[in-house]
């Protein structure tokens, strides 16, 4: 089995069957050089997809578990793609005059759906951070962009309030109408959707309701679990959506809840649901958040005036404080922005320092004083020295693994007051004396060297909340 056959195999694993097939299997394998596995791509769109979404995830795994990177390199002449850049400007500034078009309602014969989209072409697939937690329902939505209408229909996507959902909605809008002209797509919430029910039906016009519904390419519905609230609304939205389906439409639903847990609902609605594909958004885990803030961070860099710098360390406090929503730890990120913006705005060069983000969030972060555990000492030391807790417990020597280790059980010992024994349990079941060897090892390193006591002291500061 060839190295590309490899890492096939576990692509296989982590992506859809139809976006597998569009954008793997016309890979070809080239041979191996070096630790570099060159692969072979027949054409410039699946050179920059692979290279945009998956080419780092797959050398991170394959550099882990077989010790090689994967290369694509290209098996067409590069010159080629002007043409395709110069066709794809004309194509967005095409689209550009219909969405002006569509702004006033006008009579034609085209397919075309005169309605307005309601999409916001800020949420795009490029600015959605994958992580595991959501790394499914990315793949999911992606290929409904790709294929709509013909892989998951329809798509259900649930999750709690502010983990990305409505962003993946408008993303597939976003991308079907990029890549087809031609496709309608309306984006429409369950509240807005019955309260334009009810305007129509006022103004005798629920034809015009029905035709402007059973009419579009694609559906898009958020928050679908307040279909219930009105009997008339959920017959409406029966009729429209097996109409979409039976004219292989594309749906996509979005909801904070399971169709199962869904109260009053209809079981012949569940059911339709059930039909396409069903995927969650878990809460992201402390990694998870830290990406997607170093990611909002990184797009707002010109909302950064006097170029402050935000070290990792105040990440860490915003991830670590703000757990439950995505949405409320961008808000968090936009004002610490805002008070360092208003603070600095005669000061070049400055560096936010720990204790001004805890006094510029106090309104959004709570800092009452949180228990100090051995599991959130391990989790920040990880962090710290990026790499992962399972590595900070398990067995490894590399020096990378081994100097976190001590300088945890160091910080642990200091801050908990826990018996080495304890300590060296937490620590993948390491004797006592591992532990006072690790402890005493990072204290004469602290008194030998200025820069490392600077370091461990930080950590000291960040857990005296």
């Amino acid at each position: 089995m060839n190295d590309f056959e490899l890492t096939k195999n576990y692509l296989e694993k982590i992506l859809d069957k139809p976006t597998f097939n569009k954008w793997i299997l016309p890979l070809s394998y080239i041979g191996t050089k070096n630790n570099i596995a060159f692969v072979g791509s027949p054409d410039q769109k699946k050179t920059a997809w692979i290279k945009d979404n998956l080419l780092d995830k797959i050398n991170k795994h394959t550099k882990k578990e077989f010790n090689f990177i994967l290369k694509v390199v290209p098996l067409y002449d590069e010159d080629d793609g002007k043409d395709d850049k110069l066709s794809s400007s004309l194509h967005s500034n095409s689209h550009t005059q219909l969405q002006s078009d569509e702004i006033t309602p006008h009579t034609s014969s085209s397919k075309k759906s005169h309605y307005s989209s309601n999409l916001q072409s800020k949420y795009t697939f490029e600015n959605f951070v994958q992580v595991d937690q959501n790394r499914m329902a990315y793949s999911f939505a992606h290929s409904v962009s790709e294929f709509p209408g013909q892989s998951y229909n329809p798509l259900y996507i649930y999750s709690d309030v502010g983990l990305g959902k409505t962003h993946l909605l408008y993303a597939i809008g976003n991308r079907i109408v990029k890549n087809n002209g031609d496709i309608s797509v309306i984006y429409s919430t369950t509240s807005e959707f019955m309260h334009e029910y009810v305007e129509y039906n006022r103004l005798n016009k629920r034809l015009d309701f029905i035709n402007k519904y059973t009419s579009v390419d694609v559906l898009l519905i958020d928050d679908i679990q307040y279909i219930t609230r009105w009997g008339g609304t959920s017959e409406q939205f029966y009729y429209i959506f097996n109409k979409l389906i039976q004219s292989e439409k594309q749906i996509v639903i979005c909801s904070d809840k399971h169709p199962d847990n869904i109260p009053d609902l209809e079981k012949r609605i569940k059911s339709r649901f059930e039909w396409g594909g069903i995927v969650d958004i878990l809460h992201y885990d402390l990694e998870g958040r830290l990406a997607i803030l170093k990611n909002k961070l990184s797009e707002r860099k010109y909302m950064i005036k006097n170029d402050f710098e935000i070290p990792e360390e105040v990440l860490y406090f915003l991830a670590s404080s703000i757990k439950d929503n995505v949405r409320k730890l961008e808000g968090a990120l936009n004002r610490l922005i805002g008070v360092a913006n208003l603070k600095f705005s005669d000061t070049k060069g400055v560096k936010i320092t720990l204790d001004f983000a805890k006094e510029a969030l106090k309104p959004i972060v709570s800092l009452r004083k949180k228990a100090v555990t051995i599991e959130r000492i391990q989790e920040f030391v990880a962090q710290k020295y990026k790499i992962k807790v399972d590595e900070l417990i398990s067995k490894s020597n590399k020096r990378e693994i081994a100097e976190p280790r001590q300088i945890a059980m160091y910080i642990c010992k200091q801050l908990t007051k826990t018996p080495l024994n304890d300590i060296g349990n937490k620590f993948g079941g390491k004797h006592h004396s591992t532990v006072l060897h690790s402890i005493n090892k990072v204290e004469k390193s602290m008194k030998n060297d200025y820069e490392f006591a600077r370091e461990i002291n930080s950590i000291f500061k960040f857990f005296q909340e």
